[in-house]
C-alpha cells in the first residue's frame, strides 16, 4: 500500500494552509482598512502577525481539527466540536498575540480595536473558508480519504447515504463487507459489496484501504478488532442506535474497565437558562432590526392577494400543549377548504400529504408565497412566539397532532423542549428529506444539544436561507 494515508495527509495540508491564509489574511486586511480610515498604528505590526497563524494552528493540532492528527487523519471531531474548538483556538491565538504585542511594542505602535475586529471577523469567517475548501476538494476529489463499510444492513446503507452528501469528513466508500451470500456484489449506496468479513484484510489490500468502518453488532466486532487492527490504523464502530448521545459521552477508565459516561444538559437548569436568555436576546434584537423589513412584508402580502397578512398555524409546543404559530401568509383565502376538496378529489395528492404533511406542487400558494417560503422570510413573525415563551430559536420543527403517531416512543422525549424557528432538520436538506431522517435529525438535536450545537446550526441557517436549497 504505496499511497497509504497520502490522501488524508494532503486533506491536512489544505486544511492546515486554509488556516493560515484565512488568518493572516484577515488580520492584514482588516488593520490596513483601519489605518486608511485614520487609524494610528506602526505600519511594522504587520512583520509580528506570523505569531497569531502560528499560535492558532498549533492549537489546532492539540485539538486535533486537522482530521485527526496533523501525520495521519481520522475522523477527528465532529463539525459542531471543530466549531466549538476553533473559536477557542481563535482566542487563544489572539490572547498570546496581545500578550506578545503588549511586552514587546508600546500601547502607541498596535491598535487594540483592530485587533479585536480581526479576532471577531476570524471567528465568523473561518469557519466558512474550511467549508469552502472542503467543497473544492469534494468537487474535485481531491483529499478523499478511503474506507470500508463491515456491515451491509440498514445502519451501513444509512451511512453510505449520509457519506455520499458529506463535505465535512472526506470519506470515500471504496465498497461494502458482508458475510451475506446474498448479499455479495450488490450495489449499495456509493458502491457495492466485495467480499465477506474474513476477507476484509485482502480487500482493504488490493483496494489501498486502511480505515475501516463498521456498523456490525457489538459482539460481532468484539470477535474481529484484534484482527482488524493488526493492518488497519482506524476502526471507527458505529452502534446500530442513530440518536445515541454523542456529544454529552466522556470515556472513563474505571479501575480497568472501558466505560462511558453519558451526561443530560436538559436536566441542568444552567444551561436550559443559558438557552432562554441567548435566545430571547436574539429574538429582542432580531423585531427591532427588521420591523420596517417585515412591515414591508406585510404591505406586499396585503396587496398581492385576499386575506389576512398573518397566518396562524396550530402546532405542539412543549408538553404537547397547543400554540399557534405565526407566518406570513402565503396562500389564498379559504386554503384549508381547498385542502380537503384536493385531497378527496386526488389519491396521489392525499398520499403525499399524508407521508410528508406537504405537497411539492401547492395550487394554494400565492406568487409572493412562493417566494417567501423559498427564502423562509414567512417565518419571521415567530420571533414573537420567542418572546412569548412558545417557542425557541433553534430547535426540532413544530408538528401538527396527527404528526404524533410517526414520532411513536420519541414523543415523550421531543415534546419536552420548545419547538424552534430553525433547526437540525431545516438545515439538513430541508423539504428534501425523508420523514424519517427529519425524527432522527430532531432527536439527535435533542440528545446532543449544546450552545455550541446552536451556533453550529445558526450559521447553516444563513448559509441555507441564501442559498434557498432545500426549501419549499
Amino acid at each position: 500500500m504505496k499511497n497509504k494515508g497520502n490522501h488524508g495527509r494532503f486533506r491536512v495540508a489544505v486544511l492546515l494552509l486554509t488556516d493560515i491564509i484565512t488568518l493572516y489574511g484577515i488580520l492584514t486586511l482588516v488593520l490596513l482598512i483601519y489605518k486608511s480610515f485614520g487609524g494610528e498604528y506602526d505600519l511594522m505590526i504587520l512583520l509580528d502577525l506570523w505569531l497569531l497563524p502560528a499560535a492558532v494552528v498549533l492549537c489546532n493540532i492539540f485539538s486535533r481539527l486537522y482530521c485527526g492528527s496533523l501525520f495521519y487523519p481520522g475522523a477527528g471531531c465532529s463539525a459542531v466540536e471543530e466549531l466549538k474548538r476553533m473559536t477557542l483556538s481563535i482566542l487563544g491565538g489572539y490572547i498570546l498575540l496581545f500578550a506578545y504585542l503588549s511586552l514587546t511594542r508600546s500601547s502607541e505602535n498596535y491598535t487594540r480595536l483592530g485587533l479585536l475586529l480581526s479576532m471577531g471577523f476570524s471567528i465568523l469567517l473561518l469557519p466558512i473558508f474550511r467549508y469552502w475548501a472542503r467543497s473544492v476538494m469534494r468537487y474535485f476529489h481531491k483529499g478523499e480519504i478511503p474506507v470500508l463499510i463491515a456491515g451491509a444492513g440498514l445502519t451501513g446503507t444509512i451511512l453510505g447515504e449520509e457519506l455520499i452528501r458529506d463535505k465535512y469528513y472526506g470519506f470515500r466508500i471504496a465498497g461494502y463487507l458482508d458475510d451475506a451470500p446474498e448479499k455479495q456484489g450488490l450495489p449499495l449506496p456509493g458502491g457495492k459489496v466485495l467480499g465477506n468479513l474474513d476477507s476484509a484484510l485482502d480487500i482493504a489490500r488490493r483496494e489501498e484501504v486502511d480505515y475501516l468502518i463498521t456498523t456490525l453488532p457489538l459482539p460481532a466486532v468484539g470477535r474481529r478488532l484484534n484482527e482488524w487492527l493488526t493492518f488497519f490504523q482506524h476502526v471507527m464502530v458505529i452502534p446500530d442506535n442513530r440518536v445515541f448521545p454523542i456529544l454529552w459521552v466522556h470515556p472513563v477508565d474505571l479501575y480497568g474497565l472501558g466505560a462511558i459516561e453519558v451526561g443530560n444538559r436538559l436536566k441542568r437548569a444552567l444551561f436550559r437558562f443559558s438557552k432562554l436568555l441567548c435566545e430571547t436576546v436574539i429574538a429582542v434584537v432580531a423585531i427591532l432590526f427588521l420591523l420596517p423589513f417585515c412591515l414591508l412584508l406585510a404591505l406586499l402580502v396585503k396587496v398581492t392577494s385576499r386575506g389576512p397578512v398573518l397566518y396562524r398555524a396550530k402546532r405542539l409546543g412543549v408538553n404537547g400543549t397547543k400554540i399557534e404559530v405565526w407566518k406570513f401568509r402565503t396562500m389564498y383565502a379559504d386554503a384549508d377548504r381547498k385542502l380537503e376538496q384536493m385531497l378527496a378529489e386526488n389519491p396521489e395528492m392525499e398520499k403525499e400529504w399524508r407521508e410528508k404533511f406537504k405537497l411539492e406542487n401547492d395550487p394554494r400558494i400565492t406568487p409572493l408565497g412562493a417566494f417567501l417560503r423559498k427564502t423562509s422570510l414567512d417565518e419571521l413573525p415567530q420571533f414573537l412566539n420567542v418572546i412569548r415563551g412558545e417557542m425557541a430559536v433553534i430547535g426540532p420543527r413544530p408538528i401538527v397532532e396527527k404528526e404524533i403517531e410517526y414520532y411513536g416512543p420519541h414523543y415523550e422525549v421531543f415534546s419536552r423542549v420548545k419547538p424552534g424557528i430553525t433547526g437540525l432538520w431545516q438545515v439538513s436538506g430541508r423539504s428534501e428529506t425523508t420523514y424519517e431522517r427529519r425524527i432522527a435529525l430532531d432527536m439527535y438535536y435533542i440528545n446532543n444539544w449544546s450552545i455550541w450545537l446552536d451556533y453550529y446550526i445558526f450559521l447553516k441557517t444563513v448559509k441555507e436561507v441564501f442559498s434557498c436549497h432545500g426549501a419549499k
